[in-house]
């Protein structure tokens, strides 16, 4: 999984996305839109996950960005 992929979404809809997309199995990059989790942006938050929660969330991705939580699973064999 690549930078380049999670470029083609926002950072608020990717956490959202990553957050809300639990399963058993890894995410799947989704061919067309770039991520495959839930592209309905009008799905709503589970009692869990309130706005401010995913406000925050996001607000530190957009500062940190995803490449070192990448680059630790790139290199976990290492």
């Amino acid at each position: 999984m690549a930078e380049g992929e999670f470029a083609k979404s926002s950072t608020k809809q990717l956490m959202k996305n990553i957050l809300m997309g639990r399963t058993a199995r890894p995410p799947i990059l989704n061919d067309g839109t770039g991520l495959g989790f839930h592209p309905d942006a009008t799905r709503p938050l589970p009692n869990w996950l309130s706005q401010e929660d995913l406000s925050y969330y996001t607000s530190k991705f957009e500062k940190t960005g995803f490449t070192g939580g990448l680059n630790y699973y790139r290199n976990i064999n290492l």
